[in-house]
């Protein structure tokens, strides 16, 4: 049976505005998507539709186990920017680096990233303390 891809594999990335690493480790889960409207018309004349489509961008999350005060830090250099308290055209970027079985490898990189909702839970005394970050970006780059 060949080898698939496993999370294990996956280096992920988030780099702030001012250049650094975002500090955002133990990572739970990473999800992103590309979005896509599909527009359709029909014609006189014509049997079936015509489509086209748009690309509006990617969207995803990262869950994450807090092992550092860097996802606080993380957080205030959101707010900062969304505050325009630092520069507005300061950027977030996230990287998806996949090192495949067959010792090939890809990069994703998702660049000028926004954000939604910043949750922060403590579930209980005995679970680790988590942290969900949903975001939007207009660009994403393949090395393939």
């Amino acid at each position: 049976m060949a080898q698939r891809l496993k999370g294990q594999e996956v280096v992920l990335g988030f780099t702030s505005p001012d250049g650094n690493q975002a500090g955002l480790e133990n990572v739970l889960s990473f999800e992103a998507e590309l979005e896509v409207e599909t527009l359709e018309e029909q014609y006189l004349g014509k049997t079936t539709k015509d489509f086209d489509d748009i690309f509006h961008g990617c969207s995803g999350q990262v869950e994450i186990h807090m092992k550092t005060a860097d996802y606080l830090l993380f957080t205030q250099k959101v707010q900062d920017r969304a505050q325009r308290r630092t520069s507005a055209d300061g950027q977030f970027t996230a990287t998806a680096t996949f090192n495949f079985p067959s010792g090939s490898r890809a990069r994703l990189t998702f660049e000028n990233l926004f954000f939604g909702a910043l949750p922060l839970k403590i579930g209980g005394r005995s679970q680790y303390v988590s942290a969900t970050i949903q975001w939007k970006c207009d660009t994403l780059r393949r090395v393939l």
